[in-house]
């Protein structure tokens, strides 16, 4: 049996304990809540860049290593690092400008990395008029880096009829 002053000091630990815990909880979901906002801000940024087919814009975006990866929803559109997107994306941007109405989007991160994912309609304006709108997913990874969020990978995807 424990004494009162034992006790006492054992409900003493058992309630910082809780107390801490509770503290660390709201302050990991205010982290989480500050990331989803950064990676919902930056997906803002780069519909817009795209929508408007500013390649050095969405170039900046892009987390420039090896290991980029870029894929498109068409057959062969496969880019992996800098120089294989640059050209992709100077293609498309030669004849459209692309954006995203973006009905559903999941964010969620792991310290440095975050992911993505968006379903919704791909929107594209092309240069010498008209408009193309098609039902479209993707999903992405992105890492922190000292000016913000880049892309590591995107992959585009028209989803089948049902």
């Amino acid at each position: 049996m424990m004494d009162k002053r034992t006790k006492f000091l054992f409900l003493q630990v058992v309630f910082m304990f809780i107390l801490l815990l509770t503290v660390y909880s709201v302050s990991a979901q205010k982290s989480s809540d500050k990331v989803k906002n950064e990676i919902a801000e930056t997906l803002k940024v780069w519909n817009t860049a795209c929508k408007n087919a500013n390649l050095d814009q969405v170039m900046s975006m892009l987390d420039i290593t090896d290991g980029l990866m870029v894929v498109g929803s068409d057959k062969g559109e496969i880019n992996k690092g800098k120089d294989e997107v640059k050209a992709w994306l100077s293609k498309i941007f030669g004849f459209a400008g692309f954006s995203w109405e973006m009905t559903r989007v999941d964010i969620d991160s792991n310290g440095k990395t975050a992911w993505v994912f968006m379903d919704g309609k791909m929107i594209v304006d092309f240069h010498k008029g008209g408009q193309k709108i098609t039902p479209y997913r993707f999903a992405g990874i992105l890492v922190r880096k000292k000016d913000g969020w880049k892309w590591r990978l995107f992959d585009g995807s028209v989803p089948q009829k049902e």
